[in-house]
């Protein structure tokens, strides 16, 4: 049994009725997601739970802002230009662009931070 791209869990009529608001949720959760971690990250370092910080509510927020930033041009271009691409197919292509930029971010974030940190001296 092949895997079909136009399903989606069951929610994928809702989803292609209003493709709309896959971009409206999509930069939603990734704008309110990272005041949520920026928020949490602020709390846990007060805690002095640093090592959380650094290694799990940092990178994951680093992957958010740069999805959104990511996120912005393959979007538009394909709302604009495929206009006959479905909402599902959207959606599985935001998940792939957050994923990959999460792994980057996990997997680079000591680099990153250093480079930042070289950036503000």
């Amino acid at each position: 049994m092949a895997f079909n791209f136009n399903h989606f869990f069951g929610y994928e009529d809702v989803i292609n009725r209003n493709p709309d608001l896959v971009l409206i949720y999509g930069f939603g959760v990734i704008i309110f997601g990272m005041m949520v971690l920026t928020l949490l990250s602020m709390v846990l370092v007060k805690m002095g739970m640093m090592i959380v910080v650094d290694h799990f509510l940092a990178p994951l927020t680093l992957s958010l802002l740069v999805c959104l930033i990511v996120a912005i041009i393959p979007t538009v271009i394909l709302k604009v230009v495929a206009n006959d691409l479905s909402g599902v197919k959207l959606v599985y292509i935001w998940i792939t662009i957050f994923l990959g930029i999460t792994f980057f971010s996990f997997s680079n974030y000591p680099m990153i931070k250093k480079w930042s940190a070289a950036k503000k001296s």
